[in-house]
């Protein structure tokens, strides 16, 4: 989808909390109502972002940003799925995702035109590809050389992947510490002081930590313990979080992800418009939890 091709009823219908109703309520059940909306409205520009058309055929690094644009997209589908569906056991851990995704972005985008980063991103995107190289070779050398079909087949996918990046032989690729990426704690430091606190507590979800159980998989009654199968702690900060976290980025970059100059001065007020309503929200519901 090209600028040219797009029409306003395209565009997301900006979602108005009620502000009375959230001053008054006694309940998170309203907040979470707004959050997600307003995710959904975010959701939705960053799937139009995701789609514009590129003026040019993209090239390696240029695919890279638009997949992590739209990598993000798709989490957060999925995170409204999951409030839709009322199993947002996992919504901490999607978060994460998303963050250090985000993360990477401003990263990359922060390159200083030679492409160093992208290289580094793509070189220890493989370090995982090159030690299953090895490992087959291995399997293969302690059968007296047979190859199984499937070894066959993981070595062409491998050089396949390799060979899009541009990477002739991800058996030459050098260490993780050679290579030089940053780490995802360093990287997420990018998006400012008090993200990485957001991102260490989705670790609880990704490796089922006592906390996560505790909280979503297990009752705890009069001294007693019992299964949970059916409820779940859903809060409004992770989506709030999302769409301020995702539309900061956005717009910081918008000139990157709209180069049509009168059609990204046409969409910033929109979304800052989303980012106060978000912003206002968060703030409301951190008054409300202190009462």
């Amino acid at each position: 989808m090209t600028h040219k091709e797009m029409s306003d009823d395209q565009l997301p219908v900006a979602y108005r909390p009620n502000f009375e109703e959230l001053k008054k309520t006694t309940s998170e059940a309203p907040y979470m109502e707004t959050a997600l909306y307003l995710l959904r409205e975010a959701t939705h520009w960053l799937t139009i972002l995701a789609a514009l058309k590129s003026p040019s055929p993209l090239k390696r690094n240029g695919a890279i940003l638009r997949g992590l644009v739209v990598r993000v997209c798709k989490l957060m589908r999925l995170t409204l799925r999951e409030l839709n569906s009322k199993e947002t056991f996992q919504q901490l851990s999607v978060y994460r995702d998303a963050i250090e995704t985000l993360a990477t972005f401003v990263y990359l985008v922060g390159d200083d035109g030679t492409g160093a980063r992208f290289d580094q991103y793509v070189m220890n995107g493989l370090i995982a590809e090159r030690e299953l190289l090895q490992d087959v070779k291995k399997n293969i050398k302690a059968r007296n050389g047979e190859v199984w079909p499937i070894e066959e087949r993981m070595k062409r996918s491998i050089a396949a992947t390799a060979m899009a990046a541009g990477i002739d032989n991800v058996s030459k690729l050098p260490g993780r510490a050679k290579i030089g990426y940053p780490s995802a704690e360093e990287r997420i430091k990018l998006l400012g002081p008090n993200v990485y606190l957001g991102y260490r507590m989705g670790s609880v979800e990704t490796h089922g930590d006592w906390h996560d159980l505790y909280r979503n998989h297990l009752t705890f009654e009069d001294g007693e313990f019992l299964p949970n199968l059916s409820s779940y702690e859903a809060r409004p900060q992770v989506p709030l979080s999302l769409v301020r976290l995702t539309m900061r980025v956005t717009l910081e970059n918008l000139d990157y992800l709209v180069l049509d100059r009168d059609v990204s001065s046409s969409f910033r007020p929109l979304l800052e418009s989303l980012v106060r309503r978000a912003c206002e929200v968060d703030d409301l519901h951190e008054s409300f939890l202190a009462s």
